[in-house]
């Protein structure tokens, strides 16, 4: 069931005897449910609202809504003339939030971090995120990491749990298995490439264009801008600094690219799969890719699939140049993945694999994580922030990590105002190589972690876990809304 943009005409998703409730769903219409803008603010968001929209049209009538509070009056309006009682439920950070006058409004945040931002900065009001959720009639979260997180910083408006729904393609997917030989109809970079001796690549002098040190640093530099201050520089600067950022490259290393990239994927073996944007800074992907290639550097069966999220160009250099940087031979496969994949192709990965792997340092759900966990594939990944709600040592392998310093993404004063995770990288390389010897020689107990963690997703997020869930917590707001009718 699709959700439409409000320009589309009839977008509105119906279910068949709910006539008499209306629901105005507003979320940031990045486009990111037609495979759009991937990897830029907001799109996670937009991916939530889809999945919520079956479970919402049980309860009323779907109507998304652009971002705008006269567009929201306007559509309240044209609801009552049709007879229908709405509420407005949108799925923004707080920040964004845009109230409906005349109507209630729920929102449906994620929060990564310890501390929840409770002041005013960067001349926007509703960066108070206690202030501008307070003003809310219901606030709807993934979890008991975001409920204890909101009531500890003031936040008193009422907090119900409603986890992201799980598709349920992803509870239907068979079991793993090393032999089976999974072909993925897409494009993508694999390493090693045995034609190339390494001493072409990592070892020989580099070309004119720059020294490999060089080129790294100055597309991190480049990346580093973009990410976290862009938005402050003068045009003319932030131009400079991203043709700083594209103009150095060794021909040495795009021949080498040009001759790893393969149409149609063959996966088999051990393989373990991550999905992250390379411009957001939570995730980590460089403990990520060192730790693999460490632990399985004489491991030809082992391999990681990379999803990146992403369309730019810089944001993919950024990560190629950086495994490139490591300079370290190894026989395990890396394949990095750039194309847009629709639902099919994702899952056909995630038959391929034994692990959903992330070194992520903060997380407000990791849908990833969760889908990999309902197809029963173990996860390996911290215990921390929202994945602490769902994730631990009975359904995979969890990763140790310690608190350290670190700002809210949105404020662009970047004060240190909270924390993160910090991993314990050797640690990393040893729970990785046990996870490879579990798949491999102890299979009755790589299964029962899978089960495990199956169950768990099915508990808690499969479709009619959520629906119960979010049923309550909409009657709830009614019966409130009733009362309140009726004492006015």
């Amino acid at each position: 069931m699709g959700l439409r943009d409000p320009q589309c005409a009839n977008g509105a998703t119906r279910t068949a005897g709910q006539a008499r409730r209306a629901i105005l769903l507003t979320s940031y219409q990045t486009g990111a449910t037609r495979g759009k803008n991937l990897g830029m603010p907001g799109y996670s968001y937009d991916l939530v609202a889809q999945l919520f929209v079956p479970v919402l049209a049980r309860w009323g009538e779907v109507i998304p809504v652009a971002r705008d509070a006269q567009a929201l009056e306007s559509a309240v309006e044209a609801a009552r003339r049709r007879g229908l009682e709405s509420i407005h439920v949108s799925f923004v950070a707080c920040q964004h939030m845009v109230f409906a006058s005349s109507v209630p409004n729920v929102i449906v945040p994620a929060w990564e971090f310890p501390d929840v931002p409770n002041e005013a900065f960067d001349g926007n009001p509703l960066n108070n995120w206690v202030a501008t959720a307070n003003r809310c009639d219901l606030v709807l979260v993934g979890g008991e990491f975001t409920v204890e997180c909101f009531q500890r910083a003031g936040i008193r408006a009422p907090i119900r749990i409603v986890p992201v729904p799980t598709p349920d393609e992803y509870f239907a997917l068979p079991p793993w298995s090393a032999q089976t030989i999974t072909r993925i109809d897409c494009s993508g970079y694999v390493f090693p490439n045995s034609q190339w001796r390494s001493e072409r690549l990592w070892d020989a002098p580099d070309s004119e264009a720059g020294s490999p040190a060089t080129i790294f640093g100055l597309r991190r530099l480049s990346q580093w801008w973009q990410d976290h201050y862009e938005s402050l520089l003068p045009p003319l600067l932030t131009k400079a600094i991203r043709a700083a950022g594209e103009r150095f490259g060794s021909d040495r290393w795009r021949s080498y690219l040009r001759s790893c990239r393969r149409h149609g994927l063959e996966l088999s073996g051990v393989v373990y799969v991550s999905i992250f944007s390379p411009r957001d800074g939570r995730k980590n992907w460089q403990d990520l890719l060192t730790g693999f290639t460490s632990a399985f550097r004489d491991c030809p069966d082992a391999t990681l699939i990379v999803k990146l999220i992403t369309k730019e160009r810089a944001n993919i250099d950024s990560v190629l140049e950086f495994y490139r940087g490591m300079g370290l031979n190894h026989q395990c496969k890396v394949v990095f993945i750039t194309d847009y994949l629709p639902d099919a192709q994702m899952l056909n990965i995630a038959r391929s694999a034994a692990y959903y792997l992330t070194t992520t340092r903060a997380e407000g759900n990791c849908l990833p994580l969760m889908n990999y966990l309902a197809a029963a594939r173990p996860g390996i990944s911290p215990c921390h922030t929202a994945i602490s709600d769902y994730f631990a040592d009975d359904i995979g392998f969890t990763l140790p990590w310690h608190a350290e310093p670190a700002i809210w993404p949105q404020d662009n004063r970047a004060r240190i105002k909270t924390t993160w995770a910090r991993l314990e990288w050797p640690a990393l390389v040893e729970r990785l190589r046990e996870s490879y010897v579990l798949a491999r020689q102890k299979r009755a107990a790589y299964d029962a972690l899978g089960q495990f963690g199956q169950q768990r997703m099915r508990d808690r997020a499969s479709m009619e876990s959520v629906w119960n869930q979010l049923r309550t917590a909409l009657e709830f707001l009614e019966t409130t809304r009733g009362r309140d009718a009726r004492a006015a």
